[in-house]
């Protein structure tokens, strides 16, 4: 059997909202990035885990699935189960998928294979449609477990150390521009 992982993510999007907030890395403060083009709406919590980086210039991102969304800027100890394999745009976009550790109703969901199988393909065809109106391609390369999120985690955390200081003052365009120098992405 995985591992376990328990960590805290910061909300960013409640579930249900074709709001999509970030939360500026610069400044701290929630903005409205945009609302989403079609009729979708997230299927469950989204937002990410601080101090961390991922390939895609942003901290690490979570979804989680939730019985009543809560707000952006709610911190939420979430159990996770695996991640979502994602090329977003061309760029590499991988996403943490879990439960709320405090919710009774999610106790028994302890690896990726213990939701139920219609639950991940919803929240996948989102993915897939949530920009086909802005004629940006999403990508899904499957779902792995624990043991890939474990490891995903770490190497954000790694990254978000190293690069901190630049990200911090000039932001992730800078990051990715140093990346693209040294042939990392």
């Amino acid at each position: 059997m995985s591992k376990t992982l328990e960590t805290q993510f910061v909300v960013e999007i409640p579930k249900g909202s074709r709001n999509k907030y970030e939360v500026d890395a610069l400044t701290g403060k929630i903005e409205l990035d945009r609302v989403l083009y079609g009729a979708n709406f997230y299927p469950g919590e989204y937002g990410f885990i601080e101090n961390t980086l991922d390939l895609d210039g942003d901290p690490l991102d979570v979804i989680s699935l939730i019985t009543e969304p809560t707000f952006p800027g709610c911190r939420v100890n979430v159990r996770i189960l695996g991640t979502i394999n994602m090329i977003d745009a061309g760029e590499v976009d991988t996403k943490l998928f879990g439960v709320p550790v405090d919710d009774p109703r999610f106790n028994e969901y302890k690896q990726l294979n213990d939701v139920p199988k219609h639950l991940r393909d919803e929240i996948e065809n989102f993915f897939l449609q949530y920009k086909a109106l802005q004629k940006k391609s999403v990508v899904i390369n499957g779902w792995s477990g624990t043991d890939q999120a474990i490891k995903e985690l770490q190497e954000c955390k790694e990254r978000f150390v190293e690069y901190k200081d630049v990200l911090l003052s000039k932001g992730s365009d800078a990051v990715k521009k140093i990346w693209k120098d040294k042939g990392i992405i």
